[in-house]
């Protein structure tokens, strides 16, 4: 086939999608036998949400308002007066892997680089911080201001149990166009 004939396929707009994916877990909740009545599931419920919704926890940052418990155990009597139940639950988790790209905020611009929040949820589950070194040769860095959205692309996260956030270092993938804040800004038409 001649070289020539060939026709370049056109490269596709990377998808950005939401930071949270939906994750099963199991978890051993103890509780007191004295909390445990006709609303068990209830009390379970409201224990498991209380332990790890809005921080982190090995597999991520746990939404708030998103756990959903799908079944428990018998509980199982130990240490006296203690109810161990083995939980199944599925929760929203917010766990970015490299290569990921995240639509977000800019909260502050300095000689460092630029932090950023995600721009799909708040309160941020994430706190974004790109780095100068990292996006030397992007196209519009320098002109990157507070309040602009961007979009990032995922080097590394990090993160301890019971954080309030996930810390990212990211690369700028697509700095704000400046044709878009020409068409934004307000004409004033004189007319004799």
């Amino acid at each position: 086939m001649d070289r020539q004939s060939r026709v370049p396929k056109k490269r596709r707009e990377p998808t950005i999608y939401s930071i949270y994916s939906r994750g099963l877990l199991t978890k051993p909740v103890s509780l007191p036998y004295v909390t445990i009545g006709k609303n068990l599931q209830s009390t379970i419920e409201a224990y498991v949400k209380k332990d790890i919704e809005g921080r982190c926890i090995k597999e991520g940052f746990v939404k708030p308002d998103s756990t959903k418990i799908i079944t428990f155990s018998s509980g199982i009597i130990e240490r006296g007066n203690i109810i161990q139940f083995n939980v199944v639950f599925e929760c929203d988790i917010c766990f970015p892997v490299e290569g990921m790209l995240i639509s977000c905020v800019v909260t502050n611009v300095n000689k460092a680089g630029i932090q950023a929040a995600s721009s799909d949820e708040q309160p941020s589950p994430i706190v974004v911080f790109i780095a100068r070194d990292h996006s030397f040769n992007t196209k519009g860095f320098s002109d990157v201001k507070e309040g602009d959205k961007c979009t990032i692309r995922v080097i590394g996260q990090r993160f301890e149990l019971n954080d309030g956030k996930v810390s990212i270092i990211a690369e700028l993938v697509k700095a704000p166009s400046k044709e878009k804040e020409k068409q934004n800004q307000p004409k004033i038409v004189i007319e004799d």
